[in-house]
C-alpha cells in the first residue's frame, strides 16, 4: 500500500468521511480530497496530525507500510498496570486509617519595618512607616 491508501484505509477504518478526517486531523478538507485524488502526496505536516490525533495508531504502518496497525486496540489506552502481572506475593492490607485534625500553629504577629521600591532609572523611594500585616 502506498501513503493514500494507507491513509484511505484508516479513514474507511474509522468509518470517516474525508470532511471528518479533515476536520479530525485539523486539516482543510482540500488537503485530504486532493491526496485521495492522486494531486497531492500526504506532508510530513499531515502524518505528524495523523499521529497526534491517534496515538495508538503505529507510526510504522502509516509511514512503512509495516503491521500492527493499531499498537493498543483504539480507545484502550493501556494504563499504568495494565502490563504488570499480580504477584501473589504481594498483597494489599487494608487498615483504617485515623483522620487528623489539621493542627493551626500560632505564629507572632510579624510588622513591616522597611519597603524599598526600586525604579528603572536606577533612583528608589523607602517607606519605613511601620504596618501590621494580618
Amino acid at each position: 500500500m502506498n501513503d493514500r491508501e494507507r491513509i484511505a484505509h484508516l479513514m474507511k477504518s474509522l468509518n470517516l468521511s474525508a470532511r471528518q478526517f479533515a476536520a479530525e486531523i485539523h486539516v482543510q478538507p482540500g488537503t485530504i480530497s486532493n491526496m485521495m485524488a492522486g494531486r497531492n502526496n500526504p506532508s510530513l505536516e499531515v502524518m505528524k496530525r495523523i499521529m497526534e490525533r491517534y496515538p495508538t495508531l503505529n507510526p510504522e504502518w502509516l509511514i512503512a507500510d509495516r503491521e500492527p496497525i493499531w499498537r493498543t486496540e483504539p480507545g484502550k489506552e493501556p494504563g499504568l498496570f495494565d502490563t504488570m502481572a499480580p504477584d501473589p506475593k504481594n498483597r494489599v492490607v487494608r487498615s483504617a486509617v485515623q483522620k487528623e485534625e489539621p493542627q493551626v500553629i500560632a505564629t507572632p504577629q510579624k510588622k513591616i519595618s522597611r519597603i524599598v521600591v526600586y525604579y528603572t532609572d536606577n533612583t528608589f523611594e523607602e517607606f519605613t512607616t511601620a504596618l501590621k500585616i494580618s
